[in-house]
């Protein structure tokens, strides 16, 4: 998740196969602003998910009790492990048709899209076995039996089955980004959100419990189904399910090229998903929720991350695709810059007043969880702003070593987070997490992705880091003064906090973050609004 754009990548890809048949180089409109479109509507549904997913994380809490709900994300956790099964099949579909898209290869996008839908059935039925086996085997091992393993059990089958039917979706959706229909990809991902928000509330306010959570989540699978598929249909007309049309030649050639993101989504799992799994086991299931507590703050980094990689990902295969490697350059220092200034911002604002966001948000008993928010915070920062060199290796088909040095650092995590649990707690299992990832995406990832675009150090640091560094250093410094100033734990006080703070940071941003360009740029799309065509002065 292997050459460079002018040259057949010969290791993602047979010589024979369509996709490396290059187009060649033709005019083409600037696609940065339908960029920055599919962007903004990733980050408007991560807006509204995480609006929601925040509002709701105290109903839950509160509504299930420390143990039930250590119990859901203890669920939750096993089933992220059920990802694993697609084998890199959505990121390596979104990729190919991107590329197909853009070199207008209308037949291989039809096999490709039928075989990855075909293999998306298949795992969809292993998944439903997986489970049958799983809630007979997994309430002995997190100690659990009674009453407490009849609602586990239940709640990991209806789960699983949710799981299983929304795996053909996610295919859809993976569908649906390769042809740059970030548009109705988000729109299926809001209305689901809002309806799941508005049925667990529902459910907990008339004690239906954990069980009727899960009967919600299979609910929304079902109809996240029906959307998708709707919105496939609407996007392309053409398209049915060609079930003929899929091949193992073609099957193969997801295989290979998805290998690498499956072994790079297996460290993602052990570094971001097994921790709830080692606090359970060797630790005890309460302490799942004040470390959750936590982790789901962090998680709002996977949404900066997420928000930014899928159009990436779309718009430099197709600039990849096309030779257009000047282009492609910089777009990858540009799109670096911003997701610096934007870690910057989020990391700094939860370092600075995580504290009283967790008092007021769950309650002051989870301050305690500061600490555990902390350092997964600084470890995301480093991991996060490596996006768009992580959007540069899987366009240009050079992927394979993320994924092999993604599985280590995974496999460090969980080796340090089960010799750190019993000496530190939570705290021990947030350091397992944090201190491979810091090692691999400050001292390795970043050096390989400068090899691989042909791009020198100094260059990458000028045109990528040393604005967002700058803005930083000042940034800090406005901080620092401003915390001498009297501001009691209150809504009031943390929302005026966090206002000043990011109207000083946007303001160093404009100032000192972007180019002299990219400033006229702002300045003519703000006369634009103000001075729309049909609209006075005042209007």
């Amino acid at each position: 998740m292997d050459d460079f754009p002018a040259v057949k990548n010969q290791d993602a890809m047979t010589p024979e196969s369509p996709a490396t048949q290059a187009a060649p180089a033709r005019p083409r409109k600037n696609a940065g602003p339908k960029m920055s479109h599919s962007i903004f509507l990733n980050y408007l549904a991560m807006a509204v998910g995480g609006v929601v997913a925040f509002l709701l994380t105290p109903v839950l809490i509160h509504g299930l009790g420390d143990f039930n709900y250590g119990m859901w994300i203890l669920v939750a956790s096993i089933m992220d492990y059920y990802g694993l099964a697609d084998m890199g099949i959505r990121f390596t579909l979104q990729r190919h048709v991107a590329r197909y898209k853009g070199s207008e290869q209308q037949d291989a996008l039809v096999r490709t899209f039928a075989t990855a839908l075909a293999l998306s059935a298949v795992i969809a039925v292993l998944i439903l076995v997986a489970t049958a086996g799983l809630s007979q085997a997994l309430p002995a091992v997190f100690h659990l039996s009674g009453w407490e393993a009849v609602i586990f059990t239940r709640v990991l089958i209806l789960l699983g089955v949710s799981f299983a039917i929304s795996f053909p979706a996610k295919v859809l959706g993976a569908f649906l980004c390769g042809l740059q229909r970030f548009d109705l990809y988000n729109l299926a991902a809001i209305v689901t959100t809002i309806l799941q928000a508005i049925l667990l509330v529902a459910v907990l306010h008339r004690g239906y419990g954990i069980q009727g959570c899960a009967l919600v989540t299979l609910g929304l699978a079902v109809l996240s189904l029906a959307l998708h598929w709707r919105f496939v249909k609407w996007a392309e007309p053409d398209v049915s399910v060609p079930w003929r049309q899929a091949s193992w030649a073609e099957l193969r050639e997801l295989f290979h090229f998805g290998i690498y993101i499956f072994i790079n989504q297996i460290g993602d799992l052990l570094r971001f998903r097994l921790d709830s799994l080692v606090i359970a086991r060797w630790l005890r299931i309460s302490l799942v929720t004040p470390f959750n507590v936590a982790a789901r703050l962090i998680e709002y980094f996977r949404f900066l991350a997420a928000g930014i990689t899928g159009p990436l990902i779309t718009e430099m295969s197709n600039l990849e695709g096309q030779a257009r490697e000047e282009d492609l350059k910089q777009l990858f220092y540009r799109s670096t810059r911003w997701t610096t200034l934007l870690c910057i911002l989020t990391g700094s604002l939860l370092c600075l007043n995580g504290r009283a966001l967790l008092t007021l948000w769950i309650g002051q008993t989870y301050a305690a969880s500061y600490t555990v928010l902390v350092v997964l915070c600084v470890a995301r920062v480093a991991a996060v702003l490596q996006s768009p060199s992580m959007s540069l290796l899987l366009a240009r088909g050079r992927h394979k070593v993320l994924g092999w040095w993604t599985l280590s650092e995974g496999i460090a995590n969980l080796a340090l987070s089960i010799y750190w649990a019993p000496r530190y707690g939570i705290v021990g299992v947030a350091m397992g997490t944090a201190v491979p990832m810091l090692a691999v995406r400050i001292l390795i990832q970043p050096w390989y992705t400068l090899w691989v675009a042909k791009v020198s150090f100094y260059d990458y640091f000028a045109e990528s880091l040393a604005r967002p560094l700058a803005v930083l250093a000042l940034f800090l410094a406005c901080a620092q003064a401003g915390r001498y100033l009297p501001h009691p734990v209150s809504l009031l006080s943390f929302a005026f906090t966090n206002a000043w703070q990011m109207l000083v940071f946007l303001l160093l941003s404009y100032v000192i973050g972007c180019t002299g360009t990219e400033r006229e740029q702002m300045r003519r799309r703000a006369k634009r609004l103000l001075w729309a065509e049909g609209l006075s002065p005042a209007a």
